[in-house]
């Protein structure tokens, strides 16, 4: 399993606060002009483009978890039925 955070139209030292306050140890990339969210238009996904959006991709390469709310435990239970 790969897990990387994609900071989108943050200063790297909000981000940097962030990391350190939840205690993050997966790589987080910077993207300070929003030309990933862009590419990928991530907005799309929900109506009202609202920050963060947590994605993740399931073992066959789908979806299997999407919000825009920082839900952590709802993040770990997608993870862990797709480890099983």
């Amino acid at each position: 399993m790969v897990v990387w955070g994609i900071a989108s139209m943050e200063p790297a030292e909000t981000v940097a606060t962030f990391v350190e306050q939840y205690g993050i140890t997966f790589p987080v990339l910077l993207d300070e002009d929003g030309s990933v969210n862009t590419t990928y238009a991530q907005a799309m996904a929900f109506p009202s483009a609202a920050y963060p959006q947590d994605w993740v991709i399931g073992t066959d390469g789908t979806v299997v978890y999407m919000n825009n709310g920082f839900e952590p435990d709802a993040m770990i239970t997608a993870i862990e039925n797709e480890l099983d």
